[in-house]
């Protein structure tokens, strides 16, 4: 299988070199007009395409992700200052006490810290979400002062939370394709795509001028 982007730039790849030879055969007969007597009146053969289309067969392999290396899926600062807030609206209290306050934000940084390898090393945001969640609800029932159902509390720390935890980034997607004739031929036609190319040909050519220094700069633009 080869990467359905590769395959189709190298087809316009072959196409663009052909002009190229055409352009080079153009040349060397204009080279053998303009030493004939009679030819050298003639305007010179150059081929010019101005459309190619292309009806190209393939069949959809596997798709290939490459997502963000670095990634972090949690903003601690925000995400532990959210889940102390909602530890406090459970327990109905405006406020903790200094000593309940600190130790309640270190338990939380570290089950953050724990939640963050989870995601990171197994991928499974929702599992790994759950089990933090049903940790720092079990610390917090058994020190709280108010009487708290521990499932709810489970339930409203998982849903509450969800939406802070960014997915990895997809930064490339390949698609593979088999383009090869005996493999397609062993393919059901359903599952054949027909990919419908039009290629248009646009030139460049170099364009030559002097600046005010009288100085030659040369650009390339479009024909």
């Amino acid at each position: 299988m080869v990467n359905l982007n590769e395959y189709l730039g190298g087809i316009a790849t072959s196409i663009s070199e052909a002009r190229l030879m055409s352009d080079l055969k153009s040349l060397e007969i204009a080279e053998k007009f303009a030493k004939h007597d009679l030819l050298k009146h003639f305007s010179i053969p150059r081929f010019k395409a101005k459309n190619i289309e292309l009806t190209i067969p393939v069949a959809i392999g596997e798709l290939e992700n490459s997502y963000e290396k670095e990634y972090q899926p949690i903003d601690n600062i925000g995400f532990n200052s959210k889940t102390y807030t909602i530890l406090k609206d459970a327990s109905k209290a405006t406020s903790f006490d200094r000593k309940t306050s600190i130790s309640l934000r270190s338990v939380i940084a570290k089950e953050t810290d724990e939640l963050e390898r989870n995601i990171k090393s197994t991928e499974n945001k929702d599992l790994s979400l759950k089990q933090f969640s049903e940790r720092v609800a079990e610390k917090f029932v058994s020190v709280s002062k108010e009487k708290l159902d521990y499932t709810s509390l489970v339930n409203k720390l998982t849903t509450d939370l969800k939406p802070s935890i960014k997915n990895r980034q997809l930064v490339k997607q390949n698609t593979k394709v088999i383009v090869e004739a005996h493999k397609l031929n062993e393919i059901k036609p359903e599952n054949i795509v027909q990919i419908k190319m039009t290629l248009n040909e646009e030139s460049m050519e170099w364009y030559t001028s002097e600046n005010e220094n009288g100085e030659k700069e040369s650009k390339l633009l479009p024909e």
